[in-house]
């Protein structure tokens, strides 16, 4: 059980973590976010994640109170008051308290949250899923901002389709999911995903490396939605996914399973983490 959250610096009871109700993420959505992985007490990839978190902030106007380094000991910290060695990390940068409901302040506000993982966490990816497409731009997409509203009002249609999930495109231009990159496997075996117009993740970042070391060709550019007929595979990554194959989008079956490219990267991106966890 989770006992504890971080605001401010301050480890604090998770029913007495609040905000005041002037905090602009409140009043006007203003704030920025990530979200990550820690095993055996420590934050996988930090180096990533906390570099990404800081250009966020500086992209968005906001000031971090902290250095990098005191932050990822807060973290440490997190979990070990908690009594966890695994779990999923959340930073939270606010707007922080604005006296006219509007002007940003000096100082944002920082909260940091644990939550349990899944126990089959990377590994639940055996069938794939179906997903739909939906023509739509993020604003700041290079910035993980708190505005995740169309995404929570695209769920009623995504569980109506009998899908789980959703890809953006932007006039037939694929972006993203809520939550993940995107890539497609097409008839010659490469993979292809958007390289503009996109929040760059982590996990991306490491299963390309991946890709290209294992001699996959790969290939960052503008992803038309037409390439869907001649894919052979199609797949997320995010952290936490890992590699989760997609079987259909909309109406399309892309294949019956997952496809032997996705697999092969699910397969290197756990001994990745296995290898980092060793290193540490």
């Amino acid at each position: 059980m989770i006992k504890y959250y971080t605001i401010n610096g301050i480890p604090t009871l998770v029913e007495k973590a609040v905000l005041h109700v002037s905090d602009l993420s409140i009043l006007r959505g203003y704030g920025i976010f990530d979200f990550f992985i820690a095993r055996q007490g420590h934050p996988l990839f930090w180096e990533d994640y906390a570099a990404r978190f800081y250009r966020s902030a500086e992209l968005t106007g906001l000031q971090i109170p902290f250095q990098e380094p005191e932050l990822k000991a807060q973290v440490q910290n997190l979990l070990r008051i908690n009594e966890m060695a695994d779990a999923a990390v959340r930073f939270v940068l606010t707007g922080g308290y604005s006296e006219d409901a509007y002007t940003p302040p000096d100082t944002a506000n920082m909260i940091i949250m644990l939550h349990d993982l899944p126990a089959n966490i990377w590994e639940s990816n055996g069938k794939g899923i179906k997903i739909i497409s939906h023509d739509y731009q993020r604003d700041l997409p290079e910035v993980k901002t708190i505005n995740y509203a169309m995404g929570i009002r695209m769920l009623p249609r995504i569980r109506a389709a009998g899908a789980q999930d959703l890809v953006y495109h932007d006039g037939g231009w694929i972006r993203e999911s809520a939550r993940s990159n995107f890539y497609l496997v097409d008839n010659h075996g490469a993979i292809v995903t958007p390289h503009e117009q996109i929040l760059e993740g982590v996990t991306r970042k490491h299963v390309l490396e991946l890709a290209r070391q294992a001699g996959i060709r790969v290939e960052e550019r503008d992803v038309h939605i037409d390439e869907i007929n001649l894919a052979t595979e199609a797949f997320f990554t995010s952290s936490t996914k890992g590699v989760m194959p997609v079987t259909h989008i909309d109406n399309r079956e892309i294949s019956d399973g997952p496809g032997p490219v996705s697999r092969q990267l699910q397969a290197l991106f756990l001994k990745k983490v296995e290898a980092y966890l060793f290193f540490i």
